[in-house]
């Protein structure tokens, strides 16, 4: 997939402003082969990337009447309102070797019936050449019970991919549910509230 990018004429924080109101978003540039470069590129344009590609999306960047294949390592976005902060990108080659976080999700969690489904790792470290990062790992936790793990050694691995934990290590776990706080017995009656003050005043009446 090919994202179009335009040189940044002007940088700085009213010139970023500027940008993301014509529905632009300031991008950075760098890598080991390239000059640190300032693009702008169209913010839906972008939006529609991460969408099919995902957060460690790999792609061709046309700028400057060139085309440079980069790595999506990180891009900002307002946490209250619909906005696009900036956007980092690496310049990469083919052939590079890419250590990267890969997200884990867990499927068929609704068919445990006793136990917590808890994932342990969120993310995987893998290394791998750019074409070949997977989006996210699935495990199945289907017909798990309360005590029974999931390590990596039960995660899938496309081919050219390598997990950089150790087989052994718990991704998933199925633990016993936290107890609720103890029910109050219905019946029994509620202790009457103390009055600050009535003691004395008891006393001070005896006298």
């Amino acid at each position: 997939m090919n994202l179009k990018a335009e040189l940044r004429e002007t940088t700085g924080s009213s010139a970023s402003r500027k940008a993301r109101t014509e529905g632009k978003v300031p991008v950075s540039l760098y890598g080991k082969t390239v000059e640190a470069t300032s693009l702008l590129v169209d913010r839906r344009d972008f939006e529609a990337l991460l969408k099919e590609e995902g957060t460690n999306a790999v792609f061709n960047l046309d700028y400057n009447g060139g085309t440079q294949k980069v790595w999506l390592k990180d891009y900002e976005r307002a946490a209250l309102k619909d906005e696009m902060y900036s956007i980092d990108l690496e310049a990469i080659s083919a052939d590079q070797t890419l250590t990267v976080e890969i997200p884990l999700y867990v499927v068929n969690d609704e068919t445990i019936e006793e136990g917590i489904v808890e994932i342990v790792e969120n993310e995987i470290t893998v290394e791998t050449k750019p074409d070949t990062i997977p989006q996210y790992f699935e495990v199945d936790v289907k017909g798990l019970e309360i005590g029974d793990t999931l390590t990596v050694a039960d995660i899938t691995l496309p081919e050219g991919v390598e997990i950089m934990m150790e087989n052994d290590a718990t991704i998933v776990s199925i633990s016993i549910p936290t107890e609720e706080a103890e029910d109050v017995d219905p019946d029994a009656e509620a202790a009457e509230p103390e009055v600050i003050g009535a003691t004395e005043e008891a006393a001070e009446e005896e006298e």
